[in-house]
């Protein structure tokens, strides 16, 4: 028997075809044969070029979609849809607007159904976890976009999910904000013991914050090897980013990557045209986690 936290198990998602049912012409298959076990409490992150299905596998596990084949399980049992055992943490900060900074935190504990005494002490404590003790009555629009994810990762611990999902949660910030949520994030971690999966194009990213790192295919995805990281003890060096086991990482991580950015960037020249010479279904097109024709010419650059 499995001691996985989270096994995908022969994952196959193809868009245009209904589950158990073989693809249609014009059909994509975002993810194909994905097998991959995560450890309790283990840190994993998945990196990949540009529609190679990372968000796909995310939405499988956070039960937002159904797999087309295969299964996703969560000790041991099958996911069938959202559950508070699992907490998302999204590039876009998804705060309400019309709340608070401590409003929004409280919102999956309501939901929970915590009673309101008990609510004020787990929403004063995940703030300060997350540094933003002295910013509960601040809206959102008076917070800085760093500021705003740190919210949105204290609402998604307050609950106590078991797992928390991750999709490219620093993306759109700047890189020094990035830099310093990184290590804030492993610093929550390490203090809460949560199974993190985290979704990246970063291989800095994925080295720095990933006691183990997937490496996808370009698509279909594919898992195309595991990497162990072991950086040593972070505490002896100034900067682990600047360490050698750090490069030596990055770099079997991007000789791994290169010849699947050049295939996404070969498969983006010719995305939008079918192998009938049809439009690809919009379905498939935005679930298949396609990025735009600039997002294409930039992947090298973001991974290399």
């Amino acid at each position: 028997m499995s001691t996985d936290k989270i096994l995908f198990d022969r994952v196959t998602k193809t868009f245009g075809a209904r589950a158990g049912r073989r693809a249609t012409a014009g059909a994509v298959t975002a993810l194909d044969q994905v097998t991959l076990g995560v450890r309790p409490g283990e840190f994993l992150v998945v990196v990949g070029p540009s529609g190679c299905g990372k968000s796909t596998l995310l939405d499988l596990l956070g039960g937002l979609s159904r797999p087309t084949g295969g299964q996703v399980l969560v000790d041991g049992r099958p996911v069938t849809g959202p559950g508070m055992d699992r907490g998302i943490v999204f590039q876009q900060y998804a705060l309400l607007p019309w709340r608070t900074a401590a409003g929004n935190v409280a919102f999956g504990l309501e939901a929970k159904g915590v009673p309101r005494a008990e609510r004020a002490g787990l929403v004063a404590h995940h703030l300060d976890l997350v540094g933003l003790g002295g910013f509960a009555g601040s809206y959102p629009h008076e917070l800085s976009g760093g500021m705003k994810q740190r919210v949105a990762i204290a609402r998604s611990l307050a609950y106590d999910p078991d797992i928390l999902l991750m999709d490219e949660p620093f993306a759109a910030l700047d890189a020094q904000t990035r830099d310093s949520l990184q290590d804030e994030l492993l610093r929550i971690w390490e203090r809460t013991g949560k199974t993190v999966v985290f979704i990246t194009h970063g291989i800095d990213e994925a080295v720095h914050l990933g006691q183990r790192v997937a490496v996808m295919t370009s698509r279909p995805g594919r898992i195309k090897r595991v990497i162990d990281i072991d950086l040593g003890d972070r505490g002896a060096v100034e900067d682990v980013r600047s360490s050698e086991a750090f490069r030596q990482h990055r770099h079997q991580i991007w000789t791994l990557l290169r010849d699947e950015v050049r295939a996404a960037q070969a498969a983006e020249r010719i995305a939008g045209t079918g192998a009938d010479g049809g439009r690809i279904p919009a379905e498939a097109d935005a679930g298949a986690d396609r990025a735009t024709s600039a997002a294409a010419r930039d992947e090298e650059a973001r991974v290399g």
